[in-house]
């Protein structure tokens, strides 16, 4: 079963996320924040991370940024509200593999996180 991390602060896109995984036979850790998001990563291994932009403690570009220094290559999908370009060319600098804005229609979300799940 693969494991999918997830940062996200919001509970009601947290349940969603995890019955959209699970229903895809995946293993979702949700977290509030992404403060522990190196340790998480290293010792869960995890197929995908998923990763909000605000969030309280440590936002998703810092966590994304320190993931990848730190030589974390998971792929990791920036799910966020923030729908500006610079904001989607700031999560992909920072070294995000995909990019989509909430709120997400499940079809796209499917579209963009499959290739990992397979």
């Amino acid at each position: 079963m693969k494991k999918i991390l997830i940062f996200e602060d919001n509970s009601e896109i947290q349940l969603i996320l995890k019955l959209f995984f699970k229903k895809r036979g995946c293993e979702p850790l949700l977290y509030g924040d992404a403060s522990e998001a190196v340790e998480l990563a290293r010792a869960h291994q995890p197929a995908l991370i998923l990763m909000d932009i605000i969030m309280p403690g440590k936002d998703g570009l810092e966590a994304c940024k320190e993931l990848r220094s730190q030589g974390i290559t998971t792929p990791i999908v920036m799910l966020t509200s923030k729908a500006f370009r610079e904001d989607r060319e700031r999560g992909m600098l920072a070294g995000a593999t995909a990019y989509i804005l909430k709120p997400f229609n499940p079809k796209d979300l499917d579209a963009v996180v499959h290739p990992f799940l397979v």
